[in-house]
């Protein structure tokens, strides 16, 4: 099944939001309301939303715009000598989340 967390679909909100992409931020949007993955009935954070998971349905085109989102991010992060900044971890981490995800064909 392709699932992400909470964070990993914000921050591609917060992301997309910025370059004017708001077809795909809506796309999100829906996938935050309506995808949410149950939880456990023991689960110690039901309520809280920062630790669900979601299904994730989107297009290879979709998926691609945000990780190359993320890739460029990555590297706008890295210092003048190719060092590693101050972000460039966030936005590895959140490539590579997305970057697990199939498309919808694929399904």
């Amino acid at each position: 099944m392709n699932t992400i967390n909470h964070y990993s679909i914000s921050e591609a909100i917060k992301e997309l939001n910025k370059v004017g992409n708001i077809n795909l931020v809506k796309k999100l949007e829906r996938i935050l309301k309506y995808n949410e993955i149950k939880k456990p009935e023991l689960h110690n954070k039901k309520d809280d939303k920062t630790t669900s998971h979601y299904k994730v349905n989107l297009t290879y085109d979709e998926l691609e715009t945000i990780k190359d989102l993320f890739l460029d991010l990555e590297v706008a992060s890295l210092t003048i000598d190719g060092e590693a900044g101050a972000y460039t971890e966030k936005y590895v981490t959140l490539l590579d989340n997305w970057s697990i995800i199939s498309d919808d064909s694929d399904l």
